[in-house]
């Protein structure tokens, strides 16, 4: 095998969700509705869960009884593919109060799922229009995206972020005071570990560094300012900085941090792999095994982070 100095690192672009522009500039423009959820009951939590309808009870992305190199693919047309893309980070804005606004620029409703104050919430953003959410707690979230069609079923699904800290003061008070600059590095090899599978590098453009998490254990990291993932700070052979994966987390909101596909569908090959293709995360074998989602759908997440970015739906 070749030493990590002398592999060709590519620097694939995640995959992010799309809309129409000019859906888009309408959801931008919209008046952003001012959004305080309570926790969300664990009925409307399955709910959600459901409607995504992971291939498997296990939530490793494989079917029943078939390894990871079988791919998922939709029961009729319209269906979701199984694929958890980025969405886009211009479609997260931030208003006077520096409160996160999130604009949904489809033509169905959609849902977003996320945790605050170790409770699930979930938010309802109608068609082309927008929110703004009440987050005061300093801290980078991550969030779960999912457009439902007619019937109540995915047809797509990402991952994205915001920053918390933000809130409305009331009538006559000062406004509160800015977040501190994110921390962020730019053009950064990314090696992705987990168990005993050891995965060739690549590079992403932007690594948001949101600080060592007191809930799950290691440093949390955002890839190209959206995915999230935990591991440890490394350097390559030839001295450069490096972050090393060990879990992600394809439904914040909904499940835990585990070894997993990296939403954004990054492109993933084993080291030990010299074939010249590359596959995406649904097409290697990730993980021997992943926790029970049953276990993970209550499970609250402590976030512990910084502030800013978001990706894109399809």
């Amino acid at each position: 095998m070749r030493s990590q100095a002398q592999q060709v690192i590519s620097t694939p672009q995640p995959e992010k969700v799309q809309a129409p522009q000019q859906d888009v500039e309408l959801a931008k423009a919209s008046l952003p509705i001012e959004q305080r959820p309570d926790p969300a009951p664990k009925r409307d939590v399955d709910d959600l869960w459901n409607a995504i309808k992971p291939p498997n009870r296990t939530g490793d992305g494989r079917d029943p009884g078939q390894g990871w190199g079988t791919q998922v693919r939709p029961s009729a047309e319209g269906d979701w593919d199984h694929r958890v893309r980025q969405w886009d980070r211009d479609w997260v804005q931030y208003d006077e109060y520096y409160r996160p606004v999130i604009c949904n620029p489809y033509r169905d409703a959609l849902r977003v799922a996320y945790i605050y104050q170790g409770a699930p919430r979930i938010v309802v953003i109608p068609p082309l229009a927008s929110i703004a959410m009440e987050v005061a707690d300093y801290g980078a979230y991550n969030f779960t995206a999912v457009l439902l069609n007619a019937f109540g079923a995915a047809v797509n699904v990402a991952v994205g972020s915001f920053f918390g800290g933000g809130y409305d003061p009331g009538p006559g008070l000062p406004l509160p005071p800015p977040p501190p600059p994110v921390t962020y590095y730019d053009n950064i090899p990314v090696v992705v570990r987990y168990g005993g599978d050891t995965y060739q590098p690549f590079m992403v453009s932007r690594i948001v560094d949101a600080g060592d998490d007191a809930r799950y254990g290691e440093r949390k990291v955002l890839l190209d300012g959206v995915t999230p993932a935990w591991g440890v700070w490394t350097q390559t052979d030839t001295g450069q900085r490096q972050f090393e994966v060990h879990k992600t987390q394809q439904f914040p909101g909904l499940d835990d941090p585990q070894q997993a596909p990296l939403p954004g569908d990054y492109p993933l090959r084993l080291a030990s792999d010299s074939s010249s293709s590359g596959f995406s995360t649904r097409d290697v074998s990730l993980i021997a095994g992943a926790a029970a989602v049953g276990t993970l759908i209550l499970a609250a997440a402590g976030v512990h982070i910084f502030r800013r970015l978001s990706g894109r739906l399809h």
